[in-house]
């Protein structure tokens, strides 16, 4: 079961505006018609309460939205482009990876059918027609849609149950699992028999309950040792939890403490959750009679009364079917669908020109001009000269010279190469 996954999403680039002239029977030089590029299509995060891991994304290491269209004549703006979905099961934490590899929290998908845009569509290009004015008649230049935002994050699943099951290995979890749910998890007298994370439904008289069976803790399981680590956060969203002991163990309260120490050291606030002790495999005789000899100090060390249970005859299952009946308003229950949700967008690149020299010549950045490179064409020479006059208003100019930029320099621009004159 992968419950982890990390990959790129970018959204859909936004559409060029388009450079063109109205030309009709009767108007042979109308004037320009260019219309606005389609904006570019968002990546949405969607909730899916039928998913329970993030297999389907296996060898996914990209999510590319649709660009937006160019736009076209008769100031017909392009088609804006569809958003883009990444499905994921409720639970899902999603986190943003910087450059130094350090992760934010974004946010988090709780129900099904939630809609939450994680990445941002860039905006269409500008046509010409915005260009005229009465200095210029016939502009011959345009502006180029905006890219689509990029993240790299970082999924990971903390599943949605209601009552999570943990305990030492071959404490029992999987039997109850299978008795109270009718769930098909694995069961055997080895440790580790369960391997992921098993959800089942429990029906009570109030009710029904999510019930989470996670891999048997042993010690250091916080540090990584056996399975625990890898899954012990699916046990943070439990709104109670039932701390199972191997009935044939020879000491309960030291299972009950080490089962304590981990969830201590994993998450403090597990312990802080309403938590309820069950001896298991009460149809095995000696069972009882351990049990009968530990009773007063488990009773003494958890504070409460532990629970006696046998899934093999159900011996106890009306207690915990009572006790879970105090619990069904905590549940998960029937989840309806959300609107479109949104997350703060990425902070606006900066427009300023901004130029840097190394040996090859002077480099220019600076995302408006390249926008219109995106669109003009260089082999007229009225757009090179509505192009060089638009440079100047953006500074781009004034930044070469600030650089001590000489007649016959190389300028790198947009992808394009251009000497200093």
């Amino acid at each position: 079961m992968e419950d982890t996954k990390r990959l790129m999403v970018i959204a859909g680039a936004g559409g060029n505006g388009s450079v063109s002239f109205l030309r009709e029977k009767f108007r042979p030089n109308g004037g320009p018609d260019g219309g606005d590029g389609g904006d570019g299509g968002p990546i949405i995060l969607r909730g899916r309460q039928n998913l329970r891991s993030l297999n389907h994304l296996e060898g996914v290491n990209k999510i590319i939205g649709e660009d937006g269209l160019p736009g076209k004549s008769k100031q017909r703006t392009g088609r804006k482009g569809k958003p883009s979905f990444l499905d994921v099961p409720l639970g899902t934490v999603v986190w943003s990876i910087d450059l130094n590899e350090e992760k934010q929290r974004l946010t988090e998908v709780l129900e099904d059918g939630e809609k939450i845009l994680i990445a941002y569509g860039g905006q269409g290009g500008i046509g010409n027609t915005h260009f005229a004015s009465s200095v210029n008649q016939e502009p011959l230049i345009a502006i180029g849609g905006e890219p689509g935002e990029e993240r790299d994050i970082y999924l990971e699943i903390k599943l949605l149950a209601d009552v999570g099951l943990v305990g030492l290995p071959n404490a029992g979890k999987s039997s109850l699992l299978n008795v109270v749910t009718r769930a098909n998890s694995k069961i055997g007298d080895y440790p580790f028999t369960t391997l992921e994370p098993i959800l089942g439904v429990v029906k009570v008289s109030t009710g029904s309950l999510v019930m989470l069976d996670i891999p048997g803790l042993i010690e250091n399981a916080h540090l990584g040792k056996g399975l625990g680590l890898e899954f012990l956060r699916h046990c943070e969203r439990s709104a109670i939890l039932l701390q199972l002991i191997d009935g044939l163990s020879d000491d309960f309260v030291l299972d009950y403490k080490t089962i304590n120490q981990e969830l201590i050291l994993h998450n403090a606030g597990l312990i802080e959750k309403p938590r309820f002790v069950i001896v298991t495999k009460a149809d095995i005789p000696e069972v009882k009679e351990r049990f009968e000899a530990q009773r007063e100090l488990l009773r003494a060390e958890i504070g409460a009364e532990p629970f006696l249970l046998s899934s093999a005859t159900g011996e106890g299952l009306d207690d915990l079917y009572h006790l879970l009946d105090n619990y069904t308003d905590t549940s998960v229950g029937e989840i309806q669908p959300h609107g479109l949700k949104y997350i703060k967008p990425l902070p606006p690149v900066s427009q300023r020109p901004r130029v840097t020299k190394d040996e090859s010549g002077f480099i220019v950045t600076c995302p408006p001009a390249d926008r219109i490179l995106a669109t003009i064409n260089l082999n007229n020479w009225r757009a090179r000269l509505q192009f060089h006059n638009h440079l100047k208003k953006m500074g781009v100019m004034e930044a070469l010279i600030r650089a001590k930029i000489e007649e016959g320099d190389t300028v790198f621009l947009g992808g394009y190469e251009f000497t200093w004159e």
